[in-house]
């Protein structure tokens, strides 16, 4: 007979490996350089990805809606499937246009899973008085992943250097259907539709009748919802200065001498230094507020997003790159968590949906405009600009939390 202790660490390790999966990408470090050789440029990169982050725009609160009204693991499913069928699209094309229609789709493809996963494991946590274990499950998870994806993108240069291109995309695509069918395992658990805070006065008032996407539009029109938003708007330009640095840092560094295996390995670091930051984070996130975690992380990137503008050298240009890619952990764990703290059940994996559709908006115009400077003026006065918007985020995180008259550890609803 499983014991509720069995039963608890199964669930756990069953959340650990949807991490895992949805992390694996053996060609995450490489894909630039593949596109490259093909003849598709630095601009035109830019823009394929610009595609892939509008489509991911187009179907993030529909994608949320779906997940919320038929089931979180439906979603995840779907996304595994189309990220699948991109991989396999990377093989059959070698132009502009039919790579605009694969990034598209792994757009898409990323919004089905989009907040599922989170929403999924909050409310499993939720309906068995364990919400508190949140931080803790989500940053080991976290950093499973990032395990998971540095080892797989240290796996992708080898497949290229011993086997081929084809080697890579065919485990990449091979690697999403297993995922798929792990998602099939996870339990998932629906609650009742209450609200955390049933005294509120913009709480709504027929959650029975009130569809997912009225109730999703009646918390974004009260106080409490509508001062997340700036929240979601400094954090999407917190990640603006990463994400892009990550993806262009592969033109970077072989424009420095670095071979494709060297590269690889980099990104492999990164998410080995990545997983060791998300162990920590549930430890600091419980001791410190998010006020303190977004101004200490986005002081620290904007100063080393400055310090790799002054071509420094190789080794001290990769360690800065490390632990530029590695600090956002602990921000992450911080945000996610005061997202679920202050949004309810029932509209759980749409409110995530809406920060990731304002987060999606900005880091793929950034994309575009990121690889127009490139090409313009060269990565030293591009990490200017882009670290000037970093510290910019801080605007946004200060208005919801000195504004919006909320905490980060609101009382958890009740199962």
């Amino acid at each position: 007979m499983t014991t509720l202790k069995e039963l608890k660490n199964r669930n756990d390790n069953l959340y650990y490996a949807l991490s895992k999966f949805m992390n694996l990408d053996v060609q995450r470090s490489l894909f630039v350089l593949y596109l490259l050789q093909l003849g598709i440029t630095q601009g035109e990169i830019g823009i394929l990805q610009s595609f892939s982050f509008f489509s991911s725009v187009a179907l993030e609160i529909p994608s949320g809606l779906l997940a919320d009204r038929y089931g979180r693991k439906l979603s995840l499913v779907i996304g595994f499937l189309g990220l699948s069928v991109s991989g396999i699209g990377f093989l059959l094309f070698s132009s502009f246009i039919p790579f605009a229609i694969i990034f598209c789709l792994f757009g898409a493809s990323i919004a089905m899973g989009s907040g599922s996963d989170r929403a999924l494991l909050y409310d499993n946590l939720l309906a068995n008085h364990r919400a508190e274990e949140y931080p803790r499950i989500l940053s080991r998870a976290r950093a499973i992943g990032a395990v998971s994806l540095g080892l797989s993108m240290l796996l992708g240069g080898v497949l290229q250097d011993t086997l081929s291109w084809n080697a890579v995309y065919i485990f990449f695509a091979i690697s999403k259907i297993i995922g798929a069918i792990t998602v099939i395992f996870i339990p998932e658990i629906k609650l009742p539709p209450l609200s955390p805070h049933p005294d509120n006065i913009n709480d709504f008032n027929d959650k029975k009748t009130d569809g997912i996407f009225t109730s999703l539009i009646h918390f974004f029109r009260s106080k409490k919802g509508a001062f997340l938003i700036p929240l979601f708007m400094g954090y999407a330009l917190f990640e603006l200065s990463t994400i892009p640095l990550f993806i262009y840092g592969q033109s970077f560094f072989s424009s420095q001498g670095l071979e494709v295996p060297a590269i690889a390995g980099i990104y492999a670091a990164v998410e080995a230094v990545s997983a060791g930051m998300f162990m920590v984070a549930g430890f600091v996130c419980s001791r410190f507020s998010l006020g303190i975690i977004a101004f200490v992380t986005t002081i620290a990137v904007t100063f080393l997003l400055f310090v790799l503008s002054l071509n420094i050298g190789i080794i001290t240009s990769i360690a800065t790159f490390l632990i530029i890619m590695s600090l956002p952990a602990i921000y992450e764990t911080s945000y996610e968590t005061y997202i679920h703290d202050n949004v309810e059940s029932r509209i759980r994996a749409s409110c995530l949906s809406f920060a990731n559709l304002i987060n999606s908006i900005i880091i793929g115009i950034s994309y575009t405009v990121f690889g127009g400077l490139l090409e313009t003026y060269g990565f030293s006065v591009t990490l200017i600009i882009v670290a000037a918007f970093c510290l910019a985020g801080l605007l946004g995180i200060s208005a919801t939390l000195l504004l919006g008259g909320q905490k980060s550890h609101l009382k958890k609803q009740e199962a």
